[in-house]
């Protein structure tokens, strides 16, 4: 049990000193038991700068005795001077008085307490991970420190990477389905026109006209702005030449749009060198169909196949990724601001991270119809629960755990 805490008012305890209460025995400096209160002293020196450079910084709380965080300003006040006394007395004294090593201990037992969750190891390698060393800072602490600060510096570089990869490959997957729906807009604009000149081609056939319902191929494309040839006679022409100028936009604009996706298809095969795509997309055209290499290039299927790996399975894993990989970055800054980095973070995060893509992963395969997915009422898409899932591993877990036990509780229970 730990011992209680000194009052906020109350006078610092005198240290007696070592002649009143001093064995006849004198120890050695450098003997087992002076080295033991050395380090005692240091643990305390340790635990008094930390609540000191907490009552500083305003912006921090402070964890009260039973290691909930309270707000600013609510904060028992913590008396060290009773404690820190204890650092100005020599080691060999408090290792021969019996009354002073005591009140190392009880000091010690108190702002450990006071300090919980936080302790002197993870306040040490928080220090140090920061770049504040003390002079007697442990070898193992100063070397977990480094190697833990390399690890997330690698880690933020790898995130960053990541993050920007996959906004260029959401920009990619969006160029690409907004090819596919212009080329199908097209294509209903295009058929609609073709049904016109066909009724307005047979009804002048019956009334025995003679006006031309042959519209012309265009040996080049619309440009971008202003009209064609065509409309520009179709004032003269009638409807003939109105219907045949429709038609020739829109063929013009399908060709663009051909253009694009053939660009768009391209691209996405140079991506197969750095990503999955590669085992998902079709490469090789087989030249039984009698379509040339262009053509191939430029059709919606090709695209409609790499869209669908991407979305599908590339996407959600990236995402998986890049929401543990905020989570862990969140979780360490949280770690640095209580004092509680533990050198097996590094460990954790990497785990978590793995964790993430492989889950995220899972989503692809369990929703491929590229509709947005309804949980308690929200519709999300699949890219966002991706990023939640990756974010809040250990919820996604206790949801497997509670439907795994009541399948076996029910396929165990007898009929």
């Amino acid at each position: 049990m730990s011992a209680p805490l000194p009052p906020a008012d109350a006078q610092p305890e005198a240290v007696t000193g070592p002649a009143a209460n001093s064995s006849p025995t004198d120890l050695p400096p450098g003997s087992d038991a002076v080295e033991r209160v050395r380090r005692l002293q240091s643990d305390l020196r340790v635990l008094i700068r930390h609540f000191a450079c907490r009552a500083e910084a305003s912006a921090l709380s402070i964890p009260a005795v039973n290691g909930r965080v309270v707000p600013p300003g609510s904060a028992p006040r913590i008396a060290l001077e009773p404690h820190a006394a204890l650092l100005v007395v020599a080691p060999e004294a408090i290792a021969r008085d019996g009354r002073l090593l005591g009140q190392l201990y009880e000091s010690l037992e108190v702002l450990t307490d006071l300090a919980a969750p936080a302790n002197v190891k993870s306040i040490r390698l928080t220090r140090a991970f920061v770049g504040d060393e003390d002079e007697d800072l442990p070898s193992d602490t100063r070397s977990q420190a480094q190697w833990l600060f390399r690890w997330v510096r690698g880690s933020a570089v790898f995130g960053i990477v990541i993050f920007l990869a996959t906004i260029l490959l959401l920009v990619h997957v969006d160029r690409g389905r907004r090819a596919v729906q212009q080329l199908e807009q097209i294509r209903t604009e295009h058929q609609a026109v073709a049904n016109s000149l066909g009724v307005a081609r047979a009804a002048s056939s019956a009334a025995g006209g003679a006006a031309d319902y042959d519209c012309p191929q265009p040996t080049a494309p619309p440009a971008a702005h202003g009209p064609s040839p065509q409309a520009e006679q179709a004032g003269r022409g009638g409807q003939g030449n109105l219907l045949c100028a429709q038609m020739a936009d829109a063929l013009g604009r399908l060709r663009i749009i051909r253009q694009e996706l053939r660009n768009w298809n391209v691209i996405s095969s140079r991506l197969a060198y750095v990503s999955p795509i590669t085992w998902l997309a079709p490469r090789d055209l087989d030249h039984t169909t009698g379509l040339s290499e262009e053509e191939w290039e430029s059709t919606e299927l090709r695209s409609l196949i790499i869209l669908t790996a991407l979305t599908g399975f590339v996407m959600p894993i990236l995402l998986g990724l890049l929401g543990a990989w905020v989570y862990v970055f969140r979780n360490i800054n949280r770690q640095i601001q209580t004092s509680t980095l533990e050198a097996w973070e590094s460990i954790h995060g990497t785990l978590r991270m793995v964790l993430g893509a492989t889950l995220g992963g899972l989503l692809g395969v369990l929703w491929t119809n590229d509709q947005p997915v309804r949980l308690e009422g929200m519709s999300l898409p699949l890219g966002a629960l991706a990023f939640f899932v990756g974010f809040s591993v250990e919820i996604v877990f206790r949801l497997v755990d509670t439907l795994v036990r009541t399948v076996a509780d029910k396929i165990s229970t007898p009929s």
